[in-house]
């Protein structure tokens, strides 16, 4: 019940931004960046007064939902409200396009409810942080020995923290994952509509991003790609209008716009500042030839309301790690894996570049393969290098034979790739494109993010989760390039379609067929699917302590952390709180800053625990008294 008021508040700022000069896309755009900035702003002020909860949370967007109304009411009092929606007629063609692409969306949407979250980093940090953040009533630092949960940006968390919140669960955690690629596909299709494309390039524009292999994994999960992708895309989208507002119109309302994406794209995850820098050059460079006071009054309108929306962020980590992002690396100090190249040349931007495409070309054929493989190795003979060189790449991995993935951390796009392969040729080959510059700069500007990427940040073998902003930038280009015949778009987006059939019913972590899938195993089970010998060790220990009657709880671990939340908070026992103990890094400091003293826990659960860091809690008056696998519960004596 509760969690409908902001989703009527979202609705509600929908109609109010509709005007009859815009369409309703553009509203929708308008009305999600206005919602979440409000979001945020809640989010931070609430966490202040340590007040993040359910009464606080669900009165403020109560509020805003009945300012809304009246706001909404009086603007439609001498306006029919039918008459704001209008809905533009389509072809049959374009209405069947339609129809499938809405199939693999309400799908995808139907395994997001269905399947909880279980992927890595959701288990690791993105849920777990949520989990502590609602304990704590506060997005504030807390004392962890996982780092990630506080240095990385929180954008997308925050949302799922008020769905959690007024939600009682993480049933529709998923679900912000799930509008990204809703609101995704509405704003490439803006875009391909600023760089020409008629209606149907249009659909096809949205067609190309809601196939992406990667993006139909990613929209029923809470990893955080998706969420970024559709900020850039409104970042990009609003940042198109403000360069072609002509002298003496307003540039205020676009540079609202793209000062709040913006902000919020840097808000929900760190590869933002790389793949919005180039779009940021090219706007720089066409504003200084036709206005240098409107480039200035936009820079600063934009770097405000961008550094404003970041600016508690920021402060959090200053304070604790010296820096407004965070650590440079991964891990303890001196052992960690930095996240930039050690070395910046064009061999490094050759190498990683090669490696990324190569991670985005795995199909069912092995011969192209081990093809692909070759190839990459060949190159780097030629320029005397390591495939593996450990200063461009991340530590411990190696590069291998791209193979066709059904796995969210590493699915590629091969069939969307040919697609910009085809694209830029056609538009280099077309003397009618080449004539159309903002195709060509709309496409260097993309090209330059990804070479960016490639130049600044280690090589992973998940890095095909990071290149997914940079496919759903691509689709409206490619929409605009190949829609030019309206038979080769129907054909193109037919293809794309079908070709994403396997990876909305093969998900591999969240089947819809098989022997084991998300209708015939239990939630609990799906939470462990990527770690599924940790279920076991994680039911009976959590039993254990229930058993015990232990309300406050420690946690001694450094990954895999909330089904550990989620099984000791059964049949709703709020009255467990948990806590990390045994913190030796920089969070440490925080140890005193609200939460319950670490060591007044009655039962720490250890889980692959170093073993001087155990001795050093069991020296506290504490005893093994359970274990099995991985999994040790220590009781206070």
């Amino acid at each position: 019940m509760f969690i409908l008021e902001p989703l009527l508040s979202l609705l509600l700022l929908c109609l109010i931004l509709h005007k009859e000069n815009h369409c309703l896309r553009h509203s929708v755009l308008s009305a999600a960046l206005v919602w979440a900035v409000l979001l945020v702003a809640m989010t931070e002020v609430l966490s202040l007064f340590r007040s993040l909860t359910f009464s606080w949370v669900s009165g403020l967007w109560g509020i805003v939902s009945l300012i809304l109304c009246f706001i909404s009411l009086r603007c439609n009092k001498n306006v029919a409200f039918i008459g704001r929606l209008k809905v533009a007629k389509t072809s049959p063609m374009s209405g069947l396009l339609l129809l499938w692409m809405f199939l693999i969306v309400a799908t995808v949407g139907l395994i997001a409810w269905v399947a909880p979250p279980n992927t890595t980093d959701s288990m690791t940090y993105h849920m777990s942080r949520v989990a502590h953040w609602i304990e704590n009533q506060s997005v504030s630092h807390y004392p962890t020995n996982i780092l990630r949960q506080l240095y990385l940006t929180p954008g997308s968390e925050f949302i799922i923290t008020h769905f959690q919140i007024l939600s009682g669960g993480d049933r529709l955690a998923n679900f912000v994952q799930w509008f990204s690629m809703v609101g995704s596909a509405c704003g490439v299709s803006l875009i391909a509509k600023q760089l020409g494309a008629g209606a149907r390039g249009q659909i096809l524009a949205a067609v190309a991003v809601t196939t992406l292999p990667m993006g139909i994994l990613q929209a029923s999960s809470t990893q955080n790609d998706y969420v970024v992708s559709f900020w850039l895309t409104c970042f990009v989208y609003f940042l198109i209008l403000l360069k072609s507002k002509k002298v003496g119109q307003p540039i205020w309302p676009c540079s609202l716009a793209v000062g709040a994406s913006l902000g919020l794209a840097m808000l929900t995850k760190g590869t933002a500042y790389i793949f919005a820098f180039p779009f940021l050059v090219w706007f720089a460079l066409s504003s200084i030839t036709k206005s240098t006071q409107k480039l200035w009054k936009s820079a600063f309108i934009v770097a405000m309301i961008a550094l404003s929306i970041n600016f508690a962020y920021y402060a959090r980590n200053f304070d604790l790690f010296g820096s407004p992002l965070g650590p440079s690396q991964e891990g303890a100090p001196g052992s960690g894996v930095k996240l930039t190249n050690d070395v910046f040349t064009a061999s490094t931007l050759i190498s990683n570049s090669a490696r990324n495409i190569a991670l985005e070309m795995g199909t069912p054929f092995e011969c192209l393969n081990v093809f692909t493989e070759k190839a990459v190795y060949k190159l780097h003979s030629l320029m005397g290098l390591s495939v593996n060189d450990p200063r461009t790449t991340w530590g411990g991995t190696l590069f291998g034979r791209p193979d066709l993935s059904w796995h969210e951390d590493f699915a590629g796009n091969p069939v969307h790739l040919a697609c910009i392969v085809l694209s830029v040729v056609v538009l280099l080959s077309s003397r009618p494109l080449r004539s159309r510059p903002c195709l060509f700069c709309y496409s260097m500007a993309v090209t330059a993010g990804f070479l960016l990427f490639s130049f600044l940040l280690r090589w992973q073998p998940w890095n095909t989760r990071l290149h997914l902003p940079l496919f759903v930038l691509w689709s409206p280009f490619i929409a605009a390039v190949l829609s030019r015949s309206q038979r080769v778009a129907s054909c193109l987006a037919v293809g794309l379609l079908i070709s994403a059939f396997p990876w909305v019913v093969h998900n591999k972590t969240r089947p819809l067929t098989g022997s084991w899938n998300i209708f015939n195993t239990s939630r609990i089970d799906l939470y462990f699917s990527n770690r599924i010998e940790l279920r076991d060790p994680y039911t009976e220990a959590t039993d254990f302590i229930r058993s015990k009657k232990c309300s406050q709880i420690g946690l001694l671990l450094t990954d895999w952390e909330y089904p550990l939340w989620v099984l000791l908070r059964r049949n709703n026992n709020i009255g467990v709180r948990i806590v990390h103990v045994g913190v030796a890094n920089n969070s440490a400091a925080k140890c005193e800053s609200g939460s319950i003293d670490p060591f007044s826990v009655c039962a720490i659960v250890s889980v692959y625990c170093e073993p001087n860091k155990e001795a050093a809690i069991e020296a506290r008056s504490y005893n093994p008294a359970w274990m099995a696998g991985p999994v040790k519960v220590l009781l206070k004596q």
